[in-house]
């Protein structure tokens, strides 16, 4: 390793950004870790701007000149076994596998720079990192946490014996692919620096911040693999520290809106700590800049912790699988039937807004239980402020019950997919039906069924490069991608695009962008399309005295 400073180039490997933009917040930990230590790092996506994988690491690799570089893979797939637009299909199922498009951009990177060191990790990689080595042909990796682990290896590479002793590292010894046991997780926080990549904005602006309290979940649901990768015990961040955070991102990151605790489970394992943290955020007034959202179990859930959510400003995404006894049960669930309708009773009561999360075609799931579910969706229908979210399969993932239960079935007639040893590839339990037909199944029954139409069409990707590129201050190349966008895409990005030019003080490119959108609607031959973008385009050219 040279003598400067350490340049690390973490690449953000999940598909799905360019259809949910979920920021990347393993990445950042670990940023944020290594740049307290000298290091110069630069967080990427290799989707965008260009649709071509290859120019964008071209592109990535001679800006940043990286000597090590992390590839950080958050999914292995989007678990859903029913969607319209997947790319891996089967008689039985349709699903996002993201493990092929990972694998090109190990082979470009080594293709562009064969010399440098690649290191794999996230959330994915540790759930099986053997098999992701294997796949992706790569020499290194990190289970769990991965902020002293790279550390390390950057300081040691390339010394294989100071390698093999970082705990939690995966290498190669010969033809054996060598899994280090990991430390147990401590927080280790900045010193005072909570800055997010500003290279993400669109991120955190349109998808919430992610901001973490606690690792670890002590609960067993039968399907679930966090356990498996962040450990059993939960580990909570002091909370003078989480509230500094949020203290720090309202002074600091005004296009900020909504928080996103990135908890497993927000009330695990008990009330205590979440109570006292969201009584932190009424005492400090911070429910008065942000809106609060995150993951829940209807167990620990009363009347006095619905209060502090509902004065607090929480909106709720509760993790309730069935309504069905005898498939809570089977499953493991650390809740009953009653404490569902218990947490979702007072949520109404309190005014907050749930989401309810389901899982059709888990073990021991039959017709009769489906129509049980389904009976109680319809006593307690979609309404504002509750709604239904819901998967078809359980997506079986390595270390988790679900492993162990199929194993040990004494046939496999509920299991579809490739039931390997490393389960990398896509593979599902569903009864009593495969998922597609389970699914059309239930469609016949709601009045409004959930369509899985998470596909990336070019409008999406043309609005998402403009943003992509003014996040990195590439602004000429913003206002260019812009102008050739459809009408669709510039409606969608409009507003985001005027303010980061207006507040970079480029009013004449603010300007355009305003113009363009009004002139785009004007043409667009339906009036109503864009009309309510077309109006504060141009009340915003209003506000920089050009009228239009």
């Amino acid at each position: 390793m040279e003598q400067h400073a350490p340049r690390i180039l973490l690449l953000y490997t999940d598909p799905y950004y360019i259809v949910k933009q979920v920021y990347p917040f393993g990445l950042d930990v670990i940023a944020r870790y290594l740049r307290e230590r000298g290091f110069h790092v630069d967080i990427d996506v290799p989707f965008l701007p260009d649709a071509d994988v290859a120019v964008n690491l071209t592109d990535i690799l001679h800006r940043t000149d990286p000597d090590v570089v992390g590839l950080g893979i958050r999914n292995i797939d989007t678990t859903m076994a029913c969607e319209a637009f997947g790319n891996f299909k089967a008689d039985a199922f349709r699903t996002f596998f993201f493990v092929p498009e990972i694998k090109k951009i190990a082979e470009i990177l080594k293709r562009i720079r064969p010399e440098l060191p690649i290191v794999a990790g996230g959330g994915a990689f540790s759930v099986a990192p053997e098999a992701f080595l294997d796949a992706l042909k790569l020499d290194y990796g990190i289970v769990g946490e991965g902020e002293t682990p790279l550390y390390r290896f950057v300081m040691t590479f390339p010394d294989p014996k100071a390698i093999a002793q970082i705990p939690g590292m995966v290498y190669r010894d010969g033809s054996q692919v060598v899994v280090n046991p990991k430390k147990p997780y401590r927080f280790v926080e900045p010193a005072a620096v909570f800055a997010r990549d500003s290279g993400f904005a669109y991120a955190f602006e349109t998808a919430g911040l992610p901001v973490q309290v606690k690792r670890g979940c002590n609960r067993g649901c039968m399907y679930c693999v966090e356990p498996v990768i962040e450990g059993k015990k939960p580990i909570h961040r002091p909370l003078d520290t989480v509230v500094e955070e949020l203290e720090f991102t309202a002074r600091h990151q005004e296009g900020v809106k909504k928080i996103f605790f990135v908890d497993t489970e927000f009330n695990v394992p008990d009330l205590a700590y979440a109570s006292a943290l969201v009584k932190r955020i009424l005492d400090g007034r911070l429910n008065e800049r942000f809106t609060f959202a995150s993951q829940f179990l209807p167990r620990p859930f009363d009347s006095s912790f619905s209060d502090l959510l509902a004065k607090a400003g929480f909106s709720i995404i509760l993790t309730a699988d069935s309504f069905s006894s005898r498939i809570l049960e089977r499953c493991r669930a650390p809740f009953h039937r009653q404490d569902i309708g218990r947490a979702l009773d007072l949520c109404r009561d309190c005014g907050i807004d749930c989401t309810v999360n389901l899982i059709f075609g888990l073990p021991g799931e039959t017709h009769e239980t489906v129509e049980e579910t389904l009976g109680e969706m319809a006593r307690r229908p979609p309404a504002p402020g509750r709604r239904y979210e819901y998967t078809i399969g359980a997506r079986i993932y390595p270390g988790t019950p679900l492993q162990r239960f199929v194993k040990d079935l004494p046939e496999r007639r509920h299991v579809f997919g490739s039931c390997s040893k490393d389960l990398l590839a896509p593979c599902f339990y569903c009864s009593p039906e495969p998922p597609l037909a389970l699914k059309a199944y239930i469609d016949e029954r709601l009045p409004a069924p959930i369509q899985f139409h998470n596909r990336c069409d070019s409008s999406m990707r043309q609005g998402l490069a403009a943003v992509y590129l003014a996040d990195h201050g590439r602004w000429d190349e913003a206002l260019q991608a812009y102008c050739h966008a459809d009408l669709a895409a510039q409606a969608r990005i409009f507003d985001y695009l005027f303010r980061k030019l207006a507040g970079e003080k480029r009013v004449s490119q603010a300007r355009h962008v305003a113009s363009t959108m009004i002139d785009a609607a004007a043409r667009a031959g339906d009036p109503c399309r864009c009309a309510d973008q077309a109006s504060v385009a141009r009340y915003y050219l209003q506000l920089l005295g050009a009228g239009h």
